[in-house]
């Protein structure tokens, strides 16, 4: 740009050199009248370079500016993503610590709930009657009745006076009575058996087990030698359930007892 305007001083210095004024002065007025101009050219030059530096200056410092605004930019658009990319990276960790976290709540919630159910009390129908009963309980008294069902009359014996000390009011407390009565039958213990049975008779008079409890209270008694007293337990059995299936065996042992 200055050299553009040094051209066009030096181009209106020929024109001045070369205008009709050179023939209407004289030379010193023309020499004079060059010099002027010159001097002006020249003021006006620096002037123009003068202004040509300061928008120069204001250029420089804007286009500086503008780096430094662009680079902070970058460098804050560096800064947030780096922040974000952390944040993203905490929210994944937090997300899967939740993951890890609920997973062992569930699981340790269904732990804990199979515990509870286990000591949950349980519906059970004995005897035709339905009951609510803890599971230890219901546990306690298969197992009894397991061990007499294997024939095992001793170890049942043992199994179902433990469950009568521990359960003392249980909804098995009829059938505890008939099997303790029925494991000292099968043990030959007559004097035991008669009195397991009538035990349920007299406590449980309602109960559908008092038919099967008499009947082994005769047979007891016949078995140990009480034909008399197996007689007249066995006739009172038909007398009162004539209709049950111990009432027909009841029949039948009358009749190999003889007079």
């Amino acid at each position: 740009m200055r050299a553009a305007l040094a051209q066009g001083a030096l181009a209106l210095a020929l024109i001045a050199g070369a205008s009709p004024a050179h023939a209407l002065f004289g030379d010193d007025e023309a020499r004079k009248a060059i010099l002027d101009l010159r001097g002006r050219v020249q003021q006006y030059q620096e002037t123009t370079d003068q202004r040509l530096a300061k928008i120069e200056a204001q250029l420089a410092d804007l286009v500086s500016r503008l780096s430094n605004a662009q680079l902070d930019n970058q460098s804050q658009a560096d800064q947030l993503r780096q922040e974000i990319s952390k944040l993203r990276g905490q929210i994944e960790v937090q997300a899967h610590e939740l993951a890890v976290t609920q997973r062992q709540l569930r699981e340790q919630l269904a732990t804990v709930d199979n515990r509870i159910r286990r000591f949950e009390p349980v519906e059970v129908e004995i005897d035709g009657r339905k009951a609510t009963v803890d599971q230890t309980e219901r546990k306690a008294f298969e197992a009894a009745l397991a061990l007499f069902r294997a024939g095992d009359f001793k170890s049942a014996l043992v199994a179902f006076n433990q469950f009568q000390g521990q359960y003392p009011d249980s909804a098995y407390s009829p059938a505890v009575h008939f099997w303790i009565g029925s494991s000292q039958f099968a043990l030959k213990d007559y004097k035991g058996a008669i009195a397991s049975h009538e035990a349920l008779v007299s406590k449980f008079p309602q109960n559908p087990r008092v038919p099967d409890a008499l009947l082994n209270i005769g047979y007891a008694q016949a078995e140990s030698g009480d034909r008399a007293g197996a007689r007249k337990t066995l006739q009172s059995l038909i007398d009162r359930h004539p209709q049950s299936p111990a009432a027909q065996l009841a029949r039948d042992r009358i009749a190999t007892l003889g007079r």
